[in-house]
C-alpha cells in the first residue's frame, strides 16, 4: 500500500506578506512506492535531475530534497550539498510529490517557477541555505581556432526556439533560432559531468544547427577520457559537434563556483 503524507497550503497568503513569488495553492506528498512481489527495486545512487513540469497554470514534479533543491536554484547535483553541522539521512531518501497552481492565468516561465519553488522550500520545508564558492572541474565553452561558425540571428523579434530537424533516439538533430550562449550551454549541459560555463564572449542571438549523438546522463567516459588526453573524440560526440558546427571548443579547467549548502530543513507536516 501506498503511504503519503498530504500537506496542502496556501502559500500564496502567507508569501503575499513577504512579497516573495508564491504559488497559489501547493500539496506536498511523501511518497512510498508499493513493493510488487518478485520484482526487486533497484534505488541508483546518483539520480538525474528532476524537471518542474509546466502545465497551463499547473506545476508538478518529485524528488528528494537535495533534488528539489537543485531544481528550484537551477542547480546541478553536484552543486547542492548539506553542510558539516547539520546533515541528515532523510533528505536524499525520501521522496516528495509537489502539485501546485500559480497565480493568476498566464503560464509562468520556468525562472517564475523556480522562484516560487525557492518560496514553498523555505515555508514547507522550513529550508534554510547558504552559498560558498569552492574551487571545480569544469568545462569553459570557448571560441575553437580558425572563429566561430554561427550567424548572428534574422530572429530579433522572436524569443528563443528551437525546432526538431529528424531527431530519433540518441541521435540529435536540431535547429535553434535567436539562442545565445546561455541558452545553448542550458540546452547541452546534461551531456556534461561537470558545469559547462560560457566563456566565449559573445553577446545576443544566435541561429545555427546542431547534429550529435546524446549521452545522458553525463559525459561518457570514452569522451570525458579523450577530452582530458587531448585525442580526438568520438565521431558525433557534443564535443565534435560543437568544434566542426558551430566553431566552439569544451576546454577542462578548475575554478572558484559557487556551492548551495543547505544548513538547516525539517521534513513539511500539516498546518
Amino acid at each position: 500500500m501506498i503511504r503519503a503524507i498530504a500537506i496542502f497550503s496556501m502559500a500564496g497568503v502567507a508569501a503575499a506578506q513577504t512579497g516573495a513569488p508564491a504559488f497559489e495553492v501547493a500539496s506536498v506528498k511523501r511518497f512510498t512506492p508499493q513493493a510488487t512481489p518478485g520484482v526487486r527495486a533497484i534505488a541508483r545512487r546518483d539520480p538525474p535531475p528532476i524537471e518542474l513540469q509546466i502545465s497551463g497554470t499547473r506545476v508538478s514534479t518529485s524528488g528528494n530534497l537535495m533534488r528539489l533543491v537543485g531544481a528550484a536554484y537551477g542547480l546541478e547535483p553536484f552543486q547542492v550539498s548539506q553542510s558539516k553541522e547539520w546533515t541528515d539521512n532523510w533528505t536524499t531518501t525520501e521522496v516528495y510529490e509537489i502539485n501546485a497552481r500559480a497565480p493568476g492565468d498566464a503560464m509562468p516561465t520556468p525562472a517564475q517557477v523556480r522562484q516560487m519553488m525557492q518560496t514553498l522550500l523555505a515555508e514547507r520545508f522550513q529550508l534554510k541555505i547558504s552559498h560558498r564558492n569552492e574551487a571545480m572541474a569544469v568545462y569553459n565553452l570557448t571560441i575553437a581556432a580558425g572563429g566561430t561558425k554561427i550567424m548572428p540571428t534574422v530572429f530579433t523579434d522572436s524569443p528563443p526556439h528551437s525546432r526538431d530537424r529528424g531527431s530519433a533516439g540518441l541521435h540529435i538533430r536540431i535547429r535553434c533560432l535567436n539562442f545565445s550562449m546561455a541558452d545553448l550551454v542550458e540546452m547541452v549541459r546534461r551531456e556534461f559531468d561537470r558545469p559547462l560555463l560560457d566563456k566565449t564572449g559573445l553577446t545576443g542571438g544566435f541561429d545555427f544547427s546542431l547534429d550529435y549523438t546524446a549521452h545522458p546522463p553525463g559525459m561518457t567516459a570514452d569522451v570525458a577520457a579523450a577530452l582530458a588526453a587531448g585525442d580526438t573524440e568520438p565521431e558525433l560526440s557534443i564535443l565534435t559537434a560543437l568544434r566542426e558546427q558551430l566553431g566552439l571548443k569544451v576546454v577542462a579547467a578548475r575554478q572558484p563556483s559557487e556551492v548551495l549548502v543547505i544548513d538547516h530543513a525539517e521534513r513539511p507536516s500539516a498546518n
